[in-house]
């Protein structure tokens, strides 16, 4: 019996279903389609490992052959696999767009892999049976179910949809053999939408294979098809355990297009660390060439294609390759938090010496490992220590995003501060967290979420955990840069802007407020600071602004300064709400000015947000700035910087 496509009719009891699982691996979610498909499909490559005696992984090897219009198949070949679709395919409201018409040549993809374990359970099955692996069931006949386990990366069970949403007929045929009991079988798979061919109701799932009596739709094992569809899709897979997925029609022009460029780029900045550690290699074909990608192929690639890829990625590969050689010895280990509450970051997390050796190393260009222990707390039970690893290096580029590394998955698009001057990696092995971070993923698995089903609910303090790692690096730094701040006391001011006394020039007033009501009473505005130590500096206001001169106590100029300035609100920190519209200082101070600001004796220059940097050059000088409105209160901190390194 040939195999044919099939759709199952539409009963009276079934609900009218349009699949929506492709909607999770949207571009807004994982990129263009070339990324959702590289990603996904490596990804299963390394879930699908088999294993060595000793229950450790081997490494696997995916081949993606992608035809290009020189190597697409016939339009006569085409209709011997897909001919018994095309009334489907062309059927009105099936949510196709683009389809292609039936004389056109077939541009198909194919995604192989190898060292894997194939489509293992039994094929006729169309059930999930309790504590029973079915992979074939799951890939072929399921969505939103999955079998796999804590330490594999993906884990929703509707990552599958990348294939069909490739395809300008939304379809797929695999081929798997399967380690077990290595029987070869075909099925194919359409998902489209519930619509009508020829006076009849479909339901949205179509197969390719064998119909059974009782008309399910089972695989094809027969000889002679198994070799024309080898022949004909380009196929390299023999007798070798491991699935192979044909995509059919897929995208050879426009926005969507998949080339071998955008396959090669997804592969290197996908999965460029599971390369690195030896468990992976990444063959990419067509017709005319192919490139062979794995632990020392792959700088010179990126060199080689060069541009923002070899600027932003060369530099990530030899970090991650530095540090997947870290002996334990070289890592400098943190102070966990509190394990009876959530997991936050304090300056008394850092030790003083790592605080040093982080700031030494970055200054002297040199790397730095650091060991972050933490705790996971399931609901209902007692908190469980885990770690995660950060690796540090300075970099030229004023704004670097961390990248984060779970179970050798790079989590794309993790809600994470950029960082200047500052090459980060935050990698993510330990089980317990490793699971929780995995638990908050999204299908895609880009982004941690505190809201998904899986993890909403099962963890005591789980968002504070993925805080903790998310906010890991700037944290650090924020931490490190203070501690080498060290602010003097008698340079840092706050002031609002009521008009300073007049009666005594050497009193500056503590931080003035209005009286605020709280309920029926009203609170007292703060007594002036007797008795204070001598300022270096002092501030005064001025209509609109303020202005900053040297005050009773000496100085040694040169000295560099930073003023930081805000707008005051009645709850939170000032400095960190000011909006870029507030005022623009780097129109007040740059020459020649408005008249706005007035230098003596000092130099100034605008930073981002409400920031100058001055540098005082004679003990006595005045900086004044206005253009501010006079109508707010203004907040002013002025800190001494100490000598710079790369952290400040």
């Amino acid at each position: 019996m040939s195999a044919l496509w099939q759709f199952y009719l539409q009963k009276p009891t079934d609900p009218i279903h349009n699949p929506i699982s492709g909607e999770f691996f949207s571009t807004e979610a994982v990129g263009d389609v070339t990324e959702a498909l590289i990603r996904e499909g490596i990804q299963n490559t390394l879930d699908a490992r088999q294993k060595k005696t000793d229950g450790a992984r081997k490494p696997a090897h995916a081949r993606i052959f992608l035809s290009d219009s020189a190597g697409a198949l016939p339009a006569h070949r085409a209709r011997r696999w897909f001919g018994t679709l095309w009334p489907h395919v062309m059927a009105p409201g099936n949510g196709l767009r683009n389809q292609p018409a039936a004389e056109e040549s077939c541009p198909f993809l194919v995604f192989e892999d190898f060292g894997t374990i194939g489509l293992t359970g039994n094929p006729e099955e169309h059930q999930v049976v309790d504590n029973v692996e079915n992979h074939f069931l799951n890939f072929f006949r399921a969505e939103g179910h999955s079998d796999k386990g804590e330490k594999d990366r993906g884990s929703w069970g509707v990552g599958k949809t990348v294939f069909p949403r490739a395809s300008r007929i939304s379809s797929y045929i695999g081929f798997t053999v399967r380690c077990d009991d290595n029987k070869q079988l075909v099925l194919g798979r359409s998902i489209l939408k519930y619509h009508r061919n020829n006076g009849k109701s479909y339901k949205s799932d179509g197969y390719f294979g064998i119909q059974r009596a009782d008309g399910l739709m089972l695989p094809t094992a027969d000889a002679a098809t198994l070799a024309e569809f080898r022949s004909d899709f380009s196929i390299k897979r023999r007798g070798e355990s491991g699935l192979s997925i044909v995509v059919p029609w897929y995208e050879i022009n426009g926005d969507d297009c998949i080339t071998r460029d955008k396959v090669i780029e997804s592969v290197l900045r996908g999965f460029f660390y599971p390369m690195l550690m030896g468990h992976l290699s990444v063959t990419v074909a067509t017709p005319r060439e192919e490139i062979r990608l794995h632990a020392n192929s792959m700088v010179s690639t990126v060199e080689s294609i060069g541009g923002s890829l070899a600027l932003k990625l060369v530099p990530l590969i030899n970090l991650a390759a530095w540090a997947q050689n870290r002996p334990l010895a070289e890592f400098h280990s943190l102070i966990a938090p509190q394990p009876q509450r959530a997991q936050t970051w304090s300056a008394d997390l850092v030790p003083p010496d790592v605080v040093n050796h982080i700031r030494q190393a970055l200054a002297q260009r040199q790397r730095v490992a650091l060991r972050v222990p933490m705790s996971v707390r399931l609901r209902n039970k007692d908190p469980q220590p885990t770690f995660f690893n950060v690796f540090l290096e300075h970099s030229k580029e004023d704004s670097e995003k961390p990248v984060f590394i779970r179970d050798e998955l790079i989590i794309s698009d993790v809600r994470s501060p950029r960082i200047p001057q500052v090459r980060s990696l935050v990698i993510v092995e330990d089980s317990q967290l490793a699971t929780l971070l995995r638990d908050a993923e999204t299908p895609a698995h880009t982004q941690w979420n505190q809201s998904t089903s899986k993890f909403k609910d099962k963890y005591t303090f789980g968002p504070g955990a993925i805080n903790f790692v998310r906010l890991s690096v700037s944290e650090l730094l924020r931490i490190i840069h203070q501690a080498e701040q060290q602010p003097d006391p008698t340079i840092t001011i706050d002031f609002f802007s009521v008009p300073a006394s007049q009666d005594d020039d050497e009193a500056v007033p503590a931080r003035r407020r209005m009286a605020k009501k709280k309920g029926d009473q009203t609170e007292p505005e703060r007594p002036e600071i007797k008795n204070r130590q001598p300022r270096r500096f002092r501030i005064e206001s001025l209509e609109g602004g303020f202005r900053l001169v040297h005050g009773d106590a000496p100085i040694a100029p040169p000295m560099s300064v930073q003023v930081r300035v805000a707008y005051d609100i009645r709850q939170g920190n000032p400095l960190t709400k000011f909006h870029p519209a507030d005022v623009d200082i780097q129109a007040l101070i740059q020459e020649p000015n408005d008249g706005s600001v007035t230098l003596d004796s000092v130099t100034a220059e605008a930073k981002t947000g409400l920031i100058i940097d001055i540098t005082v050059n004679k003990p006595e000088f005045r900086l004044d700035c206005t253009g501010f409105d006079a109508n707010r209160d203004l907040y002013v901190k002025a800190d001494e910087l100490k000598e710079a390194t790369d952290v400040d």
